[in-house]
C-alpha cells in the first residue's frame, strides 16, 4: 500500500503545480516592454519628426489576449497537441494613444504580439511585436505609418506554442 500512496501524492502535487502555473500565466494582464516599443517608434524616421522622447505623453493604453485559434498566420496553433494543451494562440492585440506636446501630433499605435522563443531551451519571451502601425494626425492631416510589418517579421521568426 505504501508505493501506491507515493504515486497518488506525486500525481496530486504535479497536477496542482501545473494548474497553478497555468492560472498564474493566464491570470495576469498582458504587458508589453514599453522601452522596446518606444525605441522602435523613435527609430522610425517619419514618427521621429513628430514625436520626441522629451515631449511625448502616453494618453491611453490597452492590450488584450486574442480569443480562439483562428489566426491564419499561425497554423501551428491548430495542431493536435496544441489544441489539446491550449485554447488559444496566446497572442495579444493592443494599442497606445500617444500625443506630443510641442508638435501637437496625436498617434494611435496599433500592435499585435505573439509568444516567441529565442533560444534552444524554449524560454519564451512574453511577447514579440510582429505587426505595428501608427495612425498619425497632425494639423488636420491623417496618415498611416507601418512601423513593423507582419510579413517581414514572420519570415525569420515563428510563434512559440506553449504546452503547459
Amino acid at each position: 500500500m505504501t508505493p501506491m500512496s507515493f504515486i497518488w501524492k506525486f500525481h496530486c502535487a504535479f497536477f496542482t503545480a501545473t494548474t497553478l502555473a497555468r492560472i498564474r500565466d493566464r491570470g495576469a494582464e498582458p504587458t508589453l516592454d514599453e522601452i522596446y516599443l518606444l525605441d522602435t517608434v523613435f527609430a522610425n524616421q517619419r514618427l521621429s519628426e513628430l514625436f520626441t522622447p522629451d515631449t511625448y505623453h502616453v494618453i491611453d493604453y490597452d492590450q488584450e489576449y486574442d480569443s480562439g485559434r483562428e489566426n491564419p498566420l499561425f497554423p501551428e496553433a491548430n495542431t493536435t497537441s496544441a489544441r489539446f494543451f491550449n485554447n488559444d494562440t496566446n497572442c495579444t492585440t493592443g494599442m497606445y494613444k500617444i500625443g506630443d506636446v510641442e508638435s501637437g501630433a496625436m498617434m494611435t499605435l496599433n500592435f499585435k504580439t505573439m509568444p516567441y522563443s529565442n533560444n534552444k531551451y524554449h524560454f519564451s519571451e512574453p511577447f514579440l511585436i510582429y505587426d505595428m502601425c501608427a495612425e498619425v494626425t497632425h494639423n488636420g492631416k491623417a496618415e498611416t505609418v507601418h512601423v513593423i510589418r507582419a510579413e517581414d517579421t514572420l519570415k525569420t521568426k515563428e510563434i512559440f506554442v506553449p504546452w503547459h
